[in-house]
Formats: C-alpha cells, structure tokens, sequence
C-alpha cells in the first residue's frame, strides 16, 4: 500500500496524520533567535498570541534530515512525498535531495504548486487511493490540482511582502485607502492578488462571490480558513450559506506570511 508523506502546511496535525496514516514533516518557525517545528514545537494559538507582539517572524523549509527521518519510517515501501509548492519554500528539493543522498528509489516527489487546504485536499485524495501505484495516484492529481481554488481575503499584504513571498509594488497598492487585498494560489503554484475591495466586509463578501460564480465540484469538500480570529471565515461562510463546513486554522509556517484577521475558501471546481 502506497505510503504517503506531506509536509504541515498541509493543515494536517501531527494527531490526524496518525489517524490517516500519513507522514507530516514539519517545517520551521523562528522568532529572533528562536526556531520552532510549525505544529510541533509551537502550536497555532500559540502563534497567534505572538504574532502581534512587533516580532516579525520567518520561515524555513524541513531540512534533509528530516525528509531522510521520514523516508526510512516508510520502510522501503512505494512513497509518494505530497509537498509545499516550490514556489513558496524550499521543501520540495529538501526532500529531493534527501532522496538522492539516502538511496529512497521508492520514494517519489510530488510538488503540488499550492499549500493549506489546498494541499490537504490533494492529500486526502492520495489517502483514498493508496491503494494504487504512485504513478496512478500522481496522474489523480495532476487532474484534480488544476481545479483547486483559493481566495482569501488578507487584512494587509505587508507580511506577505516581509516574507518575500510579493512585490513590493503589490503590497503598497493594496494598503492604499482602506482597500483590502483578495488573494489566490495560482496554477503556477505563486500567490497573486486576484482582487481589491473597500473594507474587510466588502473583500469578505467579494471572497464569497468568487465561490458562488464557480461551479463547486459536490464530489469534494469545501474548506474555510482563518488566522487568529474566527470572525471573518463565519462571514464568508455566512454568505455562501455554507455554515457548517470545516474551518482551519492555518498553520504557523503559512500565518507567518498571511497574518492576523485573514479569512479564505478552498474548492474544487467542476471539470469543463
């Protein structure tokens, strides 16, 4: 049976990994000095009550040690590592590497081009075909990620820009005259801005719409995410009438570059 490893920006705790039989390779989080495994180490409200102290914090991917951890746990069985788009971290080629240099033949390297919950839909899809070879379920997919949607609705782009993850040029025009950025995970596996809108409720509502226009595949679930505040995601699942979906709280590695009072949706679209 196929083993699956993926990494904790995926929205899958180290207590859910052990239910799904999944692999969760941490990645880092550092406050000034201090480094600490996203989820591990140092829990998601914990970041949260942080995060406003001033501190600017950083990121960083798992090391090869630790993929190298992780592979030799699945004891020589076919293994599909689901990991962090290579656009936005290091961890894909940090487990590469430590592919290469621990000899796991067995071991396969799937970058997803996207994270949060979007990353754990991919992984849940892996976990219902496990039983299939590696091949089958990359060619699951590669179907399956070009119809996952995201948008969310930031309070500011500043910690995406610090985080490097921006232009400078976007962050500063969507800081301007209350106007609060709507952002998206493109095919590309990038963070762009898909949107503007006056004022959080505007940009919440402007969020809900992009999932009403679409056409929601029912076969899959349908996500809400939040930082430190539940308020936000309650409006935009308020709006879409859908109340009683599951909301995440989204990780420290990924709230490091989002920030507080952040609110999105994660779906997958009909195919065409």
């Amino acid at each position: 049976m196929l083993k699956i490893v993926t990494d904790s920006s995926s929205e899958i705790s180290q207590e859910e990994a052990k239910k799904l039989g999944v692999e969760v390779v941490p990645l880092t989080v550092v406050f000034g000095g201090n480094a600490y495994l996203d989820g591990v180490e140092m829990s998601k409200e914990e970041f949260y009550k942080r995060l406003p102290e001033g501190e600017f914090p950083h990121t960083s991917q798992p090391s090869e040690a630790q993929f190298s951890e992780a592979f030799s746990r699945t004891e020589g069985e076919e293994t599909l590592a689901i990991l962090i788009s290579s656009r936005l971290s290091g961890a894909a080629n940090a487990a590469r590497l430590a592919k290469e240099a621990g000899g796991f033949s067995r071991v396969r390297i799937y970058d997803s081009l996207c994270t949060t919950a979007m990353l754990r839909l991919l992984v849940e899809t892996a976990v219902e075909n496990r039983e299939k070879s590696a091949d089958e379920v990359v060619a699951i997919l590669n179907e399956l990620r070009p119809r996952i949607r995201l948008y969310a609705c930031l309070n500011t782009l500043e910690y995406l820009r610090k985080g490097g993850r921006l232009k400078k040029s976007a962050a500063i025009v969507g800081g301007m005259l209350g106007i609060k950025p709507i952002v998206t995970v493109s095919e590309e596996g990038t963070v762009e801005v898909a949107g503007r809108a006056r004022g959080q409720k505007n940009a919440l509502l402007s969020v809900a719409q992009a999932f009403l226009r679409a056409e929601a595949d029912g076969d899959y679930p349908v996500y809400f995410l939040r930082t430190d505040s539940d308020a936000p995601a309650r409006e935009v699942m308020r709006a879409t009438h859908l109340e009683n979906s599951p909301v995440f709280s989204i990780c420290c590695a990924v709230g490091t570059h989002i920030g507080p009072n952040a609110a999105g949706i994660v779906f997958v679209e009909k195919r065409k």
